[in-house]
């Protein structure tokens, strides 16, 4: 039998006899996550617990729960195990929210008998009502790329002492805190780490004095978020926050929930994560849509499966776990959705659909992190020749950056990554130009920096485990028509052939290919041609042709207008049109003999007319034409010499006709 082996990075921590606390306010009330009655009744009765300040000044960027973190946030009593903080501690602080010296004093013992890494703990004494950190813990964006803050709010319960947690840490950290009007949950709230975030639309119900666009305005002010996606909350349950069933993974993916098709929740849930691949990632593509199946506790004896509820820590992913049998299956789709991420499954006994790991620890962003801002490729990428590799690399804390660390590592051959080494080539940008990579083969990428703290980062954040994809394909030329006239104009007062010059340029990168495919006239006489009627010009190359105008000695006066149309391979100007105008100004008279003289010619009015073979015994009329052969004049002759007067007619050129005979006089 065959059998397939699956390397899952994978640790299951049981929790044996730690469980969480019931949480009793100083009145002696039992707090839920929910709101109890008597919050409820309180909650109507109280002002707001933040005092708002000014936003921040400057350009600002959201912090994404999955970019680098200092430290996480938890609070005692615990509302997690202690193994959950220990492996948390192996290389991030933990930091724990206590009431005093005596709770610090046996948090330390407690942590020291489970053999957490009390190096790594650090404790805030600060009063607290509850141990949903991530709700009433702090948001953090970026100023100018220059410094991380903070960003604090009003929490949505009324419980003063976790309202206040967020002074006393920007206090510890040294962080400028920022204040908002707007009442919420952390949550309630997710962002893409550029200037996109989502919540539920319960952030207007908890705002009813402000629209929507005013709310907007706010985070947009105080975050940097210039994209809010507010949306129907598909659990359909109390709590109404968009962790219960959703995260964003990476500035491209996002994870979302999903319920069996019987589930009356089914269509709601399909049409959240249709929303979010309809929207465009900061990168300009579609947002990647994970699926992590969560149906839910079945009826009381069920277990909860709330795995949207996870925390991203740096390069580890905790999943909360209830022994529910699609456990599995849900650490499967961290695994497929983040490759190179340790995920981690924490098993406890009391999570619940709306309240698990992510609602009880809050990521603490670092504040000298080394950030790496770059738009990936993807896809089919057009070139000919030189990829150019750029990517901003910043320290939040002006830590310098080593000039030979900032390397983008491409694998083009499906096994070795070769380092190719950026520069600095102005303030915070650095690039790297690299020739020779292979076409329609998948190419994978990522960069790296790092800097003298001793961090360093990757873009994307796991760096090659999930590495940018793109394929080179040759770039398509074209080429590229010009003709340096669309008309030509003719005008002929005698037969014969004229030509006029059309010059045709081709300044594409590809050789052009044209027919002349057709010449069309007005007229039933065909005067109109061209050579050549068919060629190829190189690229930077031109090409004259003779346009060509044909008039017989039996072609009367006429005007006409013609068009010849050229077909060629340029796909943007795949026809052009040269437009021809002809003015034929010829007498129709088949006989020119010289039997008769005219002067003065020119003339300034009397022209005497000089018939050599007069003929008495008949009548002979001298006729007088203008240029377009119409007969304006018409003169009996008295003998051998006869006066005309055109004193009275236009200057120009006229037609003397005598019996067959023509000559051209010219009128002053």
């Amino acid at each position: 039998m065959k059998k397939s082996f699956l390397f899952i990075t994978l640790l299951i921590i049981s929790c044996l006899n730690l469980y969480s606390q019931k949480i009793i306010n100083k009145d002696g009330i039992e707090l839920k996550h929910i709101l109890t009655p008597e919050e409820a009744e309180l909650y109507k009765t109280i002002d707001i617990f933040t005092v708002p300040t000014a936003p921040p000044v400057g350009v600002l960027r959201p912090v994404a729960e999955y970019e680098p973190a200092e430290a996480v946030l938890v609070r005692y009593p615990f509302g997690i195990p202690i193994s959950l903080i220990k492996e948390m501690a192996e290389d991030c602080k933990v930091i724990t929210i206590v009431a005093n010296a005596n709770e610090q004093n046996s948090v330390t013992q407690q942590y020291t008998s489970a053999n957490v890494n009390v190096a790594n703990c650090e404790f805030l004494i600060h009063a607290s009502d509850s141990y949903w950190t991530r709700d009433y813990g702090p948001w953090f964006m970026t100023i100018d790329d220059d410094r991380v803050a903070m960003y604090d709010f009003t929490y949505n319960r009324p419980r003063y002492n976790d309202n206040q947690v967020n002074t006393s840490l920007a206090q510890y950290l040294s962080l400028e805190r920022y204040a908002g009007s707007i009442e919420t949950a952390g949550g309630n709230y997710m962002n893409d780490g550029w200037n996109q975030a989502a919540a539920t639309d319960l952030t207007f119900e908890e705002n009813p004095q402000y629209t929507e666009e005013q709310i907007r305005q706010h985070y947009n002010e105080y975050l940097g978020i210039t994209l809010f996606h507010f949306v129907e909350d598909p659990l359909q349950d109390y709590i109404k926050h968009i962790d219960c069933w959703g995260k964003f993974l990476a500035p491209n993916k996002v994870m979302i929930g999903q319920v069996p098709q019987s589930d009356s929740r089914y269509q709601l849930f399909e049409n959240t994560a249709n929303y979010f691949a309809s929207m465009t990632c900061p990168w300009g593509t579609p947002y990647e849509v994970y699926r992590v199946y969560t149906p839910g506790a079945q009826g009381w004896s069920g277990s909860p499966t709330p795995y949207t509820n996870s925390l991203i820590l740096n390069n580890k992913v905790f999943v909360a776990l209830s022994g529910n049998e699609n456990d599995a299956a849900a650490i499967a789709s961290y695994q497929a959705a983040m490759p190179g991420y340790e995920i981690i499954g924490i098993n406890y006994d009391s999570w619940e659909d709306t309240d698990a790991l992510h609602c009880r620890t809050h990521e603490i962003a670092d504040r000298c992190m080394l950030y790496i801002n770059h738009i990936p490729y993807h896809g089919e990428v057009d070139i000919n020749g030189t990829l150019q590799f750029n990517a901003s690399v910043i320290s939040y804390c002006d830590n310098t950056i080593y000039a030979d660390s900032v390397i983008v590592y491409i694998n083009s051959d499906g096994q070795n990554f070769v380092p190719y080494t950026m520069t600095n080539s102005e303030g915070d940008t650095w690039t790297v130009s690299v020739d020779g990579l292979p076409t329609n083969t998948l190419i994978k990428y990522y960069i790296f920096a790092a800097d003298e703290s001793g961090r360093s980062e990757n873009h994307p954040y796991i760096g090659a485990a999930d590495a940018h994809e793109f394929t080179i394909v040759a770039a398509t030329t074209f080429p590229n028509i010009e003709v340096d006239k669309t008309i030509v104009n003719f005008d002929v007062a005698e037969s014969g052939t004229f030509t006029d010059e059309v010059v045709i340029s081709n300044t594409g990168e590809a050789p052009l290919s044209f027919t002349v495919s057709d010449i069309s006239v007005g007229s039933s006489v065909e005067w109109l041609s061209v050579q050549p009627t068919e060629g190829t010009i190189e690229a930077g190359q031109t090409m004259t042709l003779s346009v060509i105008c044909s008039i017989g000695d039996d072609i009367e006066a006429f005007d006409d207008e013609g068009v010849i149309t050229i077909s060629n391979n340029d796909p943007d100007n795949p026809t052009v049109a040269i437009n021809a105008s002809l003015h034929c100004s010829i007498v129709g008279i088949s006989n020119f003999t010289t039997d008769f003289v005219i002067y003065p010619n020119p003339t300034d009015g009397l022209v005497d007319v000089v018939i050599d073979s007069y003929n008495h015994n008949r009548d002979e009329f001298v006729l007088v034409y203008n240029i377009v052969g119409k007969e304006i004049l018409k003169v009996k002759t008295e003998g051998k010499v006869s006066t005309i007067d055109l004193s009275l007619l236009p200057s120009g050129v006229y037609f003397v006709k005598v019996n067959e005979t023509v000559r051209k006089i010219l009128k002053k």
